[in-house]
C-alpha cells in the first residue's frame, strides 16, 4: 500500500514503478518503438530482444545527474585497462574523457539495441561511440563488451524485463549540489557556445544572467526528486539495489570503488584503482585539456558552495523538496554549506 499522506504526484509515481503500470508501461514502449517508422524491422527486434536480455549485461550505474559519474566510470575504465596490461591512459575529446581501453559502459534506454547513437546530440556518449568504433575496426586487440549499463533515470523509466534483478549501484548526491553543479555546467555550455540538452525550449529571449541563461529549475529539480523517490522506493523492494554515495566516493576513491566494483563482481585490484584515480584528480585532468583552458570545459568544476546557486534558487529547490520529497536518504532538504 502506498502512504495516503503523500501528495497526489508522489503517490502516483511511487505505483508507476510497481506492479501492474511497470510493466503496462513498458509494453507500451515496445509498442512505440515497433511503431517507429525510422526503425528497420531488423532494429525493432534487436529492441524486444534487448528488453528481455538486456544485452547479457547483469550490471547497473544509476546516478542522480551531476554526481561525477563520467569521473568514477573513467577511473574504473582506466583501473580495468591497467589490469589487461594496457597503458591506462586517457585523452580529452570534444568535452569528453575517452579511455585509450575504451569505455566499460553503455546506457540502458534504446539507443543500443538500436545502434541509434549521435554524440552531437548528446556529447556524453561521444566515449561510447569511440568504444563501439574501436570494437568494429579492431583486427585482434579489441575492447571488451561493456559490463555495466549507466542511466540518470529513475527505475520507472527504465525499459528492461529483469530491473529488479540487475546488481544496481545508484549513486546519491545533495539535490542542492546537483542542481548547483547542473547549473554551472549549463553556463559554462552556453559560454562556449554550445546549446545544453536541458535548455528551455520555451524560452522566448537569449539567455542571460537575467533570466538564468535558460536553465529550466522546475523541471531540472522535479527529475532529480523523481530520482530520489523512484530508487528509494525501488531500494525497499528489491534485494540486488545497493546505495553508494558521491561523498564516500570522492573522499576515498580507490577503496571506495573497490567496493563497487566487488558489488558488481568485477574483480578489479585495488592497486590499478588505486593507480587509476590517482590519474584523474582534478589537477591530473586539467592538466589533459588542450591549452589548460579548464574555463572551455564543462567536465573539469572549480567553485565554491553557493558561487552559482543564489539564495532565491536555494529556497526554491527547499520548497520543491519539503511539499515532494519522499526517500531524503538522510540529505534533509536543508543545503548544508561545505566547500566542494
Amino acid at each position: 500500500m502506498l502512504d495516503a499522506s503523500l501528495d497526489r504526484d508522489a503517490r502516483t509515481l511511487v505505483a508507476l514503478g510497481r506492479f501492474p503500470l511497470k510493466p503496462a508501461l513498458d509494453g507500451l514502449a515496445l509498442a512505440r518503438q515497433a511503431a517507429r517508422r525510422d526503425l528497420t524491422a531488423a532494429q525493432k527486434v534487436a529492441c524486444l530482444r534487448f528488453y528481455f536480455d538486456g544485452a547479457g549485461i547483469r550490471n547497473l550505474y544509476a546516478t542522480l545527474t551531476r554526481s561525477g559519474s563520467h569521473w568514477s566510470l573513467l577511473g574504473i575504465a582506466l583501473a580495468m585497462d591497467l589490469k589487461r596490461g594496457g597503458d591506462g591512459e586517457y585523452r580529452f575529446e570534444n568535452d569528453c574523457w575517452i579511455p585509450s581501453g575504451g569505455a566499460i559502459h553503455t546506457k540502458l534506454d534504446w539507443r543500443e539495441p538500436a545502434g541509434d547513437w549521435n554524440s552531437e546530440i548528446d556529447p556524453a556518449v561521444h566515449g561510447i561511440v569511440l568504444t563501439k568504433r574501436m570494437r568494429a575496426a579492431a583486427n585482434g586487440a579489441a575492447p571488451p563488451p561493456p559490463v555495466v549499463f549507466h542511466s540518470h533515470l529513475p527505475m520507472l523509466r527504465l525499459r528492461l524485463a529483469g530491473l529488479g534483478r540487475m546488481r544496481t549501484a545508484v549513486m546519491l548526491r545533495s539535490i542542492y549540489d546537483s542542481m548547483e553543479s547542473k547549473y554551472h555546467k549549463h553556463r559554462t555550455l552556453i559560454g562556449m557556445g554550445v546549446r545544453p540538452l536541458e535548455y528551455d525550449a520555451d524560452a522566448a529571449a537569449p539567455p542571460s544572467a537575467e533570466n538564468d541563461y535558460n536553465f529550466p529549475w522546475e523541471k531540472m529539480v522535479a527529475d532529480a526528486i523523481e530520482f530520489y523517490n523512484s530508487w528509494g522506493d525501488a531500494l525497499r523492494r528489491f534485494p540486488h539495489i545497493r546505495l553508494f554515495r558521491y561523498e564516500a566516493l570522492t573522499a576515498h576513491p580507490a577503496e571506495a570503488h573497490k567496493d563497487l566494483t566487488d558489488f558488481w563482481r568485477l574483480d578489479v585490484p585495488l592497486d590499478c584503482l588505486k593507480e587509476a584515480f590517482g590519474r584523474i584528480t582534478k589537477a591530473e585532468m586539467a592538466k589533459r585539456i588542450p591549452e589548460r583552458n579548464i574555463d572551455n570545459t564543462s567536465r573539469v568544476a572549480n567553485r565554491e558552495q553557493g558561487a552559482a546557486l543564489s539564495p532565491e534558487r536555494a529556497a526554491f529547490i527547499r520548497a520543491s523538496l519539503e511539499r515532494r520529497l519522499i526517500h531524503d536518504f538522510g540529505y534533509g532538504t536543508d543545503w548544508p554549506t561545505q566547500t566542494l
